[in-house]
Parts: C-alpha cells; sequence; structure tokens
C-alpha cells in the first residue's frame, strides 16, 4: 500500500501556498483511493475517492489558471491543453474504473502518481519561480 511520501516530496512544493495545498490534497486523495482499493474496502469506496480526486482535480485546473491569468503566466496556454488532456484521460480512468468493481488498478495508480509528479515538477513549480521573478 503506497503512502503519502511515497508519492509527494517536498521539491513538488511551488511557494505557493494555496496551490500547494491543493496538491498535497490532490496526492493524498490518490493514495487513499489506491489504498481502499487494495484494502479490502466495501465495493465503491476507490471509486468515491477517485470521484472526489476527478472533481478535486478539475477544481484545482481552473483555480491554478486563474492564477496563471492574473500573473500573465507566458506559458498558460500550455497548461491549459496539459489539464484538458490530463482532465479526458483521468474521467477515461474512472469510467473505466466505475463500471468494473472499483478496484483501482496497479497502472492506474502508477499513471495517476506519475503524471501528478511530473506536472508539478516540469511545470507548476514554474509558476511559483515566475511569481518570485515578478516581484
Amino acid at each position: 500500500m503506497p503512502e503519502f511520501n511515497d508519492v509527494w516530496t517536498d521539491k513538488m512544493l511551488t511557494g505557493v501556498e494555496h496551490i500547494d495545498a491543493h496538491h498535497r490534497h490532490l496526492v493524498k486523495l490518490l493514495v487513499d483511493a489506491c489504498n481502499a482499493s487494495e484494502a479490502g474496502s466495501p465495493p465503491g469506496a476507490a471509486r468515491e475517492i477517485l470521484s472526489e480526486l476527478v472533481s478535486y482535480t478539475k477544481y484545482h485546473f481552473a483555480a491554478e489558471e486563474r492564477l496563471m491569468m492574473e500573473i500573465k503566466y507566458p506559458r498558460l496556454k500550455e497548461q491549459r491543453e496539459a489539464h484538458r488532456w490530463f482532465t479526458e484521460e483521468l474521467n477515461g480512468h474512472f469510467l473505466t474504473i466505475s463500471g468494473k468493481d472499483g478496484m483501482l488498478a496497479a497502472q492506474v495508480f502508477v499513471f495517476l502518481r506519475e503524471w501528478y509528479a511530473e506536472h508539478i515538477l516540469k511545470h507548476d513549480i514554474d509558476i511559483g519561480i515566475f511569481m518570485r521573478s515578478d516581484s
């Protein structure tokens, strides 16, 4: 069973407090969904957490994009495209899981973990850097 620290690292901090709080919550939901799936929780427990993950991801992306618009972030278009693509992928995985027994397959967990980590480390960190350099 993965733990929060298996996914989260302090290197993922952007320096933007509310964005970092969102990221920590997303990672917690991801780990909780995987753990619920592996722990033999009641049917649908992982699906319920994954549903919250899908919703919270959309909320987070909207908040992040609002921030990027406010600070006139130069790579907003690139970020929006990445968010759109990931939302479609996430919805697809959720539908696949929802159609089965609600189990979060290991490959889905790996996909989500790697995408969140890579996106935060390669793209979202730059938002904080841009904000600090603009001050």
